[in-house]
């Protein structure tokens, strides 16, 4: 049996994401709306027509996130994971998301506090995030997690924070001080496209495992007698199966 379709939901977001960051660089440049020498991310989603593309590419990206971090946790839960730490890892994965949406609704040269509000969000807890799962990952090998999975998200985690580090300081220090060298900016600028690059790897690699998936179910249970505990199996009593290719349906049979 090949691939479960879902295994490109991870490659979808990293990828579409990085292009569309490049996209609205182009756009921004070509329309000389902002620096041609290294601009902040933001700095390329400020005017029509990137604007739009930059707003929409993150909320895309934000609802694929949100779709995948469930997907993620499912399949923690399925693996017999800590329970606690994925539940804490998809709720951190969800306000990354948030945050993503926040960077692309509010335009930091109009709402610069919302901007940055989301922006702290979709990065700081991003660092965070991937540091959780990369703790799941080391949890669930080598059986639900290879080695070399593990290996991968751990360097991509380390040079992401790496990266994160270089941008808050040298940001902040921009940030609170009107006069900075231009060799701060660059460092700020770069630990910013590095950081956000290394996220949306770090989300690519999340492919791996959902290779793995066979089957996906889908349940509503509005009379509560389901077995939806963490088995590989869902068993109802007085039930009707509806199946096709990937996910079943449950309905109540009347008495």
């Amino acid at each position: 049996m090949g691939a479960h379709p879902c295994c490109v939901l991870p490659i979808v977001v990293g990828v579409g994401t990085i292009i569309m960051f490049f996209v609205c660089y182009a756009i921004a440049v070509s329309n000389d709306h902002t620096v041609k020498n290294f601009p902040f991310i933001s700095d390329t989603g400020v005017y029509p027509p990137e604007r739009g593309i930059f707003t929409l590419s993150f909320n895309l990206s934000a609802f694929g996130g949100v779709v995948l971090m469930f997907l993620r946790y499912s399949y923690i839960s399925q693996c017999d994971g800590p329970p606690k730490l994925n539940k804490f890892t998809f709720g951190c994965g969800v306000l990354v998301c948030f945050g993503l949406m926040m960077v692309g609704a509010f335009q930091w040269s109009e709402m610069l506090y919302p901007h940055m509000v989301g922006a702290v969000m979709a990065f700081a807890l991003g660092i965070v995030y991937i540091w959780l799962d990369t703790i799941l990952s080391f949890k669930l090998r080598p059986v639900f997690t290879s080695l070399w999975a593990f290996r991968v998200r751990l360097l991509v985690a380390i040079l992401t924070t790496v990266s994160g580090g270089i941008m808050f300081v040298f940001g902040g220090i921009i940030f609170t001080n009107e006069n900075y060298l231009y060799a701060i900016r660059l460092a700020a600028v770069g630990g910013e496209w590095a950081l956000g690059i290394g996220l949306l790897l770090y989300i690519i690699t999340l492919s791996i495992e959902l290779r793995k998936v066979k089957r996906m179910h889908l349940i509503m249970d509005i009379s509560g007698t389901f077995n939806v505990s963490n088995t590989h199996e869902l068993r109802a009593s007085n039930s009707r199966v509806i199946a096709n290719h990937d996910f079943i349906a449950n309905h109540d049979i009347p008495e």
